[in-house]
């Protein structure tokens, strides 16, 4: 039986506004006392009503989560609240709100309950694929959830409900490439990317045959480069902003179509089955959690000094070696404005990166498909790679181990990959996890301090702000931050939660404590300074407060979407202080 997701929104939205206590909604509440089976009863005033609630004591940190309906009451009348009920009686208490920022909100939550029987219908056939270990239904499943404990996760403002169906990773379709003709002059290119264009590694024989047949035909063989468009991007995207560019001859649309490709756990990153370990990033200007979902040239510069920068890390640390692959992002083209601004516009609409996976035996599942349980009970994600009689606490064990392996070694030599559950990917084989990879190397994090100190160089990386930016940190504590967040308070949480709700013998508890015991014994394996490692324990294993990425409050401060995700750092009680353990 399918688990409806409107539950699931409502408790990912409590909890949110709780942690991140928006219009008072943790620090003015009130809690009754406890009822025999530890609930208790939660009220906040809200303008001439109250909202109340029925709440339990949070297994992953301290404080609350939602256990019961949630009710809005007045002295005459008693509304039951939905997810889009509770969303819009709490934006109204938020001071100086924007009304367009609090209807736009709304307006996404709308969508998800909206497109709610897409991921119904779809749960069923997603999960036969992945206990089946279809390398692309691991990807489905990554994205069938989205981002854990956002419940926006899976808006997608400007996709059609048809449209939603056609190109989200969640139905699995397949659909073939548009292709457009660049001119060589208005096309960039990274170092490493072949000469001959994108569909040198795209294609193969007959095709390629086809595309070159077409060019030839229009005579753009020489002075122009074939360069592949999502669909929904040469529909909707490309005739305004590149007119004049069309109706000069320097941007040509194709007739040529394919090869067929699938969207992966992320919408605009499409796999080939032509290509077995190959994947297509593609600028999609669709909106996802405040974000327009486009290809900025000097995000994937930035990436290539990032990738750049994990590859020479890797040797230094045998354990980083052995247990860790890095996957090959450094073949791109985009469009380049005749003065060559890699911070135009226009460079984020067109263009592309190719992604090779390392050749490794073992299936690769991402992360985050361990916390999708489509229809209850064991993740198919699971049975897939243990069985249906796992030990979950051994398989968590092990999956703590290689996350928390590279998070922690690569904070000690003075950087961060992005470690959430959809960039890592897990090999896995023999019944367990047995070495990372790593992807998405745009948002490698570092210390420049820390880096300097492992004689490693820091990354030139083109940055719009040098205060703001999260690439280039001043303080050693906000790379760790970013590690505690995205590693242990997202991906490896969903993975607990979903683990314990399963029913076999495991309990967000225990995995606190299998956390603690593994970020003890990674300290006091990895080579480092210490004093280092005295500041990374304390900060992680001693604080009792932790940060933690909120997912809410930068969306309510954003008027206008851009490329860069609204993102803000508060803090929470740390789940893994170890002196609430003991």
């Amino acid at each position: 039986m399918t688990r409806p997701i409107g539950p699931e929104l409502l408790a990912e939205l409590f909890d949110a506004f709780w942690i991140e206590d928006v219009a008072g909604f943790r620090s003015r509440a009130v809690l009754g006392p406890c009822f025999a089976d530890g609930s208790r009863d939660y009220a906040l005033a809200l303008g001439a009503a109250h909202l109340r609630a029925t709440v339990r004591p949070d297994g992953w940190r301290r404080g609350v989560r939602l256990a019961g309906p949630v009710r809005y009451e007045s002295a005459t009348a008693e509304d039951t609240l939905d997810a889009s009920g509770l969303l819009t009686r709490v934006l109204s208490a938020v001071p100086d709100l924007s009304p367009a920022i609090a209807a736009g909100t709304i307006a996404r939550l709308h969508g998800i309950v909206g497109e709610a029987d897409l991921w119904d219908t779809t749960a069923a056939d997603v999960d036969t694929d992945a206990r089946a270990g279809l390398p692309l239904a691991f990807e489905r499943l990554a994205a069938w959830r989205d981002r854990p404990f956002h419940p926006l996760g899976r808006s997608r403002h400007g996709l059609s409900r048809e449209e939603s169906v056609a190109y989200g990773a969640e139905t699995g379709r397949y659909f073939p490439l548009s292709w457009c003709a660049l001119s060589r002059e208005h096309c960039a290119a990274s170092p490493l990317a072949d000469p001959g264009g994108p569909a040198c590694v795209l294609l193969d024989a007959p095709q390629r045959m086809m595309l070159d047949a077409e060019l030839a035909e229009r005579g753009l063989a020489a002075s122009h480069v074939a360069i592949p468009l999502h669909p929904w991007q040469a529909a909707h995207a490309l005739a305004e902003p590149f007119g004049a560019e069309a109706r000069s001859g320097c941007l040509v649309p194709l007739d040529f179509q394919g090869p067929l490709c699938a969207a992966t756990s992320s919408l605009r990153t499409v796999a080939l089955p032509s290509r077995p370990g190959l994947h297509l990033k593609l600028p999609l200007d669709v909106q996802t959690l405040g974000v327009r979902r486009l290809l900025p040239p000097q995000s994937l510069q930035n990436g290539l000094h990032g990738e750049a920068l994990v590859g020479t890390a890797m040797p230094r640390d045998p354990w980083l070696a052995r247990h860790v692959r890095v996957a090959d992002e450094t073949a791109f083209w985009h469009f380049s404005e005749g003065d060559g601004d890699i911070y135009a516009e226009r460079g984020a609409l067109l263009g592309c990166q190719i992604r090779r996976l390392p050749d490794e035996a073992g299936v690769p599942v991402p992360l985050a498909s361990f916390a999708v349980v489509p229809l209850g009970g064991l993740p198919p994600a699971v049975r897939a790679v243990a069985g249906d009689d796992a030990d979950l606490n051994e398989l968590f064990a092990g999956i703590a181990d290689l996350v928390l392996g590279a998070a922690l070694r690569c904070v000690a030599l003075g950087f961060v990959p992005e470690l959430h559950g959809q960039n890592a990917l897990l090999l896995c084989s023999d019944g367990a996890p047995r070495r990372i990879v790593l992807r998405d190397h745009d948002t490698v994090r570092t210390a420049p301090a820390w880096l300097a100190e492992s004689d490693l160089t820091v990354p030139p990386y083109r940055v719009t702000d040098p205060l703001r930016n999260s690439l280039l940190l001043r303080r050693p504590e906000d790379l760790l931050a970013y590690a505690q967040t995205l590693a242990v308070d997202v991906a490896l949480r969903a993975v607990a939660e979903a683990f314990a709700a399963a029913g076999q013998g495991f309990g967000l508890h225990a995995a606190r404590r299998i956390l603690v015991a593994t970020c003890e014994r990674v300290l006091a394996e990895t080579d480092m300074p210490a004093a280092r490692r005295s500041f990374i324990t304390r900060i992680l294993l001693d604080t009792e407060e932790a940060p933690f990425k909120q997912v809410l409050t930068p969306l309510l401060t954003v008027e206008t979407a851009n490329t860069s995700m609204p993102s803000r750092l508060g803090s929470a009680p740390n789940p893994i202080f170890r002196g609430a353990l003991q």
